[in-house]
């Protein structure tokens, strides 16, 4: 049976790639949307006009859906949590789902006793591009693991986009540099590391963080190699190296709404690619919610990613 959602946002992205890409999800129905846009009904063609709306109460209000998809201002993000979960409303929201760990755990605390659920999205661990990087890892394809580096890197010209808007809660760390530093937390259990190495770079414009690159010692032996940043060309890629090989992948944390992919594999200098169906990200993320049961294994990791964005501020 389809579930309405109500979707608290007022970027463009929810119109351009979030919604296209669940419109035919057999879980969802976009059901109403609530967003500061001046004029929200124009060019709106995923929701009824009557379910549009500019008024928090008014949509917190609405019964008729128990699940709200928050994609705020990432500033706002706590807040916004906060007042849907009083509400009674289970959350999926994007990254980042608080500034700091302390806010995290409140809202897992209020969640819990309200008996609702709260996941903070991480769409590309739902691919099957990293499915098949954790199978292969599984099975000691590589051997030992020795080294991670990955990098996103998105080139930004607006200068007033949100992200480089410090009230708005901007900035590259928590925006992009989340997702290569959440590598070995999805792909890892429990393993301890020190920061060998950090690097920052403030706008001295902005007074924003707007790139950066952190050396991490993880499982004792294993070196971790992350960048991020708004102010350079595009990167999205990922690589793992072992005793035995290499497995490379790029466009690791974003991708086309469908969008076929392949690993480069490289075991004893012999190289092959595997190549990985296409998928939606987006659609599988929000299955996973909606028919898993792994809430506490992944609040685990959102928990760990914000106490280690934190310590690299």
């Amino acid at each position: 049976m389809k579930k309405n959602i109500g979707f608290w946002s007022s970027s463009n992205h929810l119109n351009t790639k979030i919604i296209p890409s669940i419109k035919n999800n057999i879980n969802i129905i976009p059901y109403k949307l609530l967003t500061s846009k001046k004029n929200p009904t124009h060019n709106n063609k995923y929701f009824l006009k009557t379910n549009i709306t500019r008024n928090k109460i008014d949509f917190l209000n609405d019964k008729k859906f128990d699940t709200v998809y928050i994609s705020s201002i990432s500033k706002n993000h706590f807040n916004d949590c906060l007042d849907s979960l009083k509400f009674n409303k289970n959350i999926i929201c994007e990254k980042p789902i608080c500034e700091n760990e302390k806010d995290f755990q409140k809202l897992l605390s209020l969640s819990k006793k309200k008996k609702l659920r709260i996941y903070e999205i991480y769409q590309y661990v739902h691919h099957p591009l990293f499915l098949k990087i954790k199978e292969l890892l599984k099975q000691k394809t590589i051997g030992k693991i020795k080294y991670i580096e990955s990098s996103f890197k998105i080139p930004l010209n607006d200068k007033k986009n949100f992200r480089f808007q410090k009230k708005l809660g901007g900035g590259a760390l928590m925006d992009v540099g989340a997702y290569p530093l959440s590598i070995p937390f999805f792909l890892f259990k429990n393993f301890k590391y020190s920061i060998i190495k950090k690097k920052i770079n403030i706008s001295k414009k902005s007074k924003l963080d707007i790139s950066g690159q952190v050396l991490l010692n993880i499982k004792k032996n294993c070196i971790c190699n992350f960048s991020w940043g708004f102010n350079s060309a595009y990167e999205n890629y990922l690589k793992i190296t072992g005793i035995r090989g290499s497995i490379e992948a790029k466009f690791i944390f974003s991708k086309k709404i469908s969008q076929a992919c392949e690993l480069n594999v490289l075991i004893n200098n012999n190289q092959k690619k595997i190549f990985i169906k296409e998928a939606n990200q987006i659609n599988l993320a929000f299955n996973h919610f909606f028919n898993g049961t792994m809430d506490k294994k992944f609040n685990k990791i959102s928990s760990k990613l914000l106490k280690i964005l934190n310590s690299i501020k």
